[in-house]
């Protein structure tokens, strides 16, 4: 007869398992209309955090009635996370670190839900359907991508742009679409060469999903032309070929052969489906025209080399980024302006080391080399096809930053490792921690939902109040959870203010907003805020303060056309002629003020 414990951890994997699912087959595809962005500013990842912290709580739930399972990993990790946070607390240099706060979070909300897995120590047959979740969620926005390509009309209900015809799926990014894609078919090709061959109906069930998501996702990603992706998937499909023509050799597997071939079919179909829809040029010209990037990871290193100790501070980023190129351009005969309004420079090694100096540096490369010692424990083939299925999401981190675009992508790797680590690694038995630390465990994932669901209608009410022209105030100060969208909802209360201080000449609000756009530009150095905070010096009388203000956004971004002396005249001219009884919209057709707090470069579209 089972023993109640057991009975209990039964019931704990079950339970992880149906919320693993409903995740990762429903909630994570959920669409609601937004103002885009990236991380919170996209309500399917707020969702994704609400479903980590049901996770969490549930397997951490009782974690005080037994000694606690983890592993050497995991205990290396936490020692290597210790290393990312340490940055955090130097006094001399972050005087925005509370902007780097939410990663910070998010990767202690990775670790607790990583040990809310372990507590469920599911077995090998528990752990296969943790992977056959994550192949549904990729399979589902297979799906969703086709249909947004060839089936979605314009003015449909998802927002998708028919014209642009990036099947971005539910990330808004096509970029980021692809690394999901191409880690998907790579698993699909991991998962078969390891499915038990017992029960013939099964099996043939699960070849034909295997074999759909080969086909239908090598459409998807010739159609997504993303060259990261692409680079991902040509990558992990090499790492697997190993271990492939091991399987091939023992199986002789002809159903396994001719699946394989869907792969170069889909290619094909891609290709047709491209210059079906005339964009066959553009995906020419993507492989043939070279980006920004070189440039962006150019300055960064200069950046590294200015302060390799301590870095520029947390959270500084696009502001010191945006600050020393500019000093960089003006001693260098000949350097262009870079694009702007960027926050991340694709790298997402090249970030920590810029705004912490070496030791995050230090604690990712000890956060790689331990992910790389669980592979040393496996036969070569094996590790090289795990290694494989890793590979899109990994290139895709050193090219942008899918972390901070998709939680999908983030809980993906978690999830990925976990198998690893709870099939190969090496597992500890902690003791039984003590009872009163149930209580924090548990508010943290009760906190988490919590922030999560009022952060998901906030969203909501910010989305409503951007896009109706007739919103009020009372509109914005009825958000129920402001800190969702920190930036962009006090960038709204103060162009609210911005408004009827220039339509009532209140130069007291006037240079109240000025100052505020003066600590808003430290760690957010936009262009459209220091044009709004130009005027609003000039219309206060601060005319030499307007004008240094003026000067150093033209020195950020020479070649932003809102900071032109054509635009900066026509605005001040229009300045003359507002009154009191004029709307909002009104005022906004005259000069126009900036109004819409754009997404760093590389966020959705």
């Amino acid at each position: 007869m089972m023993s109640s414990s057991l009975q209990q951890q039964e019931r704990l994997a079950h339970a992880m398992l149906a919320c693993m699912a409903v995740y990762a087959l429903l909630a994570m595809h959920l669409y609601l209309p937004h103002l885009f962005g990236i991380g919170l500013q996209l309500p399917f990842n707020v969702i994704g955090w609400f479903f980590i912290g049901l996770m969490t709580t549930l397997g951490l739930w009782h974690w005080q009635r037994r000694r606690l399972l983890t592993s050497r990993f995991w205990l290396g990790m936490v020692m290597a996370s210790a290393l990312l946070w340490l940055p955090f607390f130097y006094l001399h240099n972050n005087s925005v670190a509370g902007h780097a706060l939410p990663r910070m979070l998010a990767l202690c909300g990775g670790l607790l839900f990583y040990l809310a897995l372990q507590q469920c120590r599911f077995n090998a047959l528990g752990r296969r359907y943790l992977l056959y979740c994550l192949l549904g969620a990729v399979s589902v926005e297979i799906l969703l991508g086709l249909a947004q390509f060839f089936v979605l009309q314009p003015d449909n209900w998802f927002g998708y742009n028919t014209e642009v015809r990036s099947p971005y799926g539910i990330f808004q990014h096509r970029n980021v679409m692809a690394s999901f894609v191409a880690t998907g078919m790579v698993l699909a090709i991991y998962l078969w060469l390891h499915e038990d061959k017992t029960s013939t109906r099964w099996f043939l069930l699960k070849s034909m999903w295997f074999a759909s998501v080969l086909g239908a996702g090598a459409i998807l990603v010739v159609l997504l032309q993303s060259r990261a992706g692409q680079l991902g998937l040509l990558l992990g499909l090499l790492l697997l070929q190993p271990l492939l023509w091991q399987t091939l050799i023992k199986t002789r597997s002809k159903r396994l052969l001719a699946s394989l071939l869907l792969i170069p079919v889909g290619i094909v179909l891609g290709v047709f489906g491209l210059d079906a829809f005339d964009m066959s040029k553009r995906s020419l010209s993507i492989y043939t025209e070279a980006d920004g990037r070189f440039d962006i990871y150019a300055h960064g290193l200069r950046m590294l080399l200015d302060k390799p100790w301590f870095g520029f501070g947390y959270g500084s980023f696009e502001s010191a980024f945006y600050r020393t190129y500019a000093t960089w351009r003006e001693l260098t005969p000949g350097a262009k302006p870079l694009f702007t309004e960027m926050g991340h420079p694709h790298n997402e090694f090249l970030l920590w080391a810029i705004e912490g100096g070496v030791v995050p540096l230090l604690g990712l490369v000890v956060m790689t080399g331990l992910v790389l010692r669980l592979f040393y424990r496996l036969p070569i083939v094996q590790s090289l096809a795990w290694i494989g299925v890793l590979t899109p999401i990994f290139i895709h981190s050193q090219t942008e930053f899918p972390f901070y675009h998709s939680l999908p992508h983030w809980f993906m790797v978690l999830v990925l490792i976990y198998v690893i680590d709870a099939q190969y690694g090496q597992r500890r038995l902690l003791g039984v921690p003590p009872s009163w630390s149930r209580w924090p465990v548990r508010a943290w994932g009760i906190c988490l939902m919590l922030f999560m669901a009022s952060g998901l209608y906030a969203g909501q009410q910010l989305t409503r109040y951007a896009q109706n022209d007739d919103h009020t105030e009372a509109e914005l100060q009825a958000v129920i959870n402001p800190l969702i969208w920190y930036d962009r909802t006090a960038f709204y209360r103060h162009h609210w203010q911005l408004t009827h201080a220039l339509l009532n000449q209140d130069q007291a609000q006037l240079l109240d907003y000025a100052a505020w756009a003066r600590r808003f530009v430290i760690h957010t150095p936009r262009a459209g805020v220091y044009y709004n905070a130009y005027l609003a010096l000039g219309s206060a009388g601060h005319e030499d303060e307007a004008q240094q203000l003026l000067g150093e956004a033209r020195r950020l971004y020479p070649n932003v056309q809102l900071l032109r002396s054509t635009r900066i005249q026509d605005a001040r001219n229009h300045l003359g002629e507002l009154t009191p009884n004029m709307t909002a919209a009104e005022l906004n057709d005259a000069i126009p003020l900036y109004d819409h707090l754009r997404p760093a470069i590389g966020g959705a579209y």
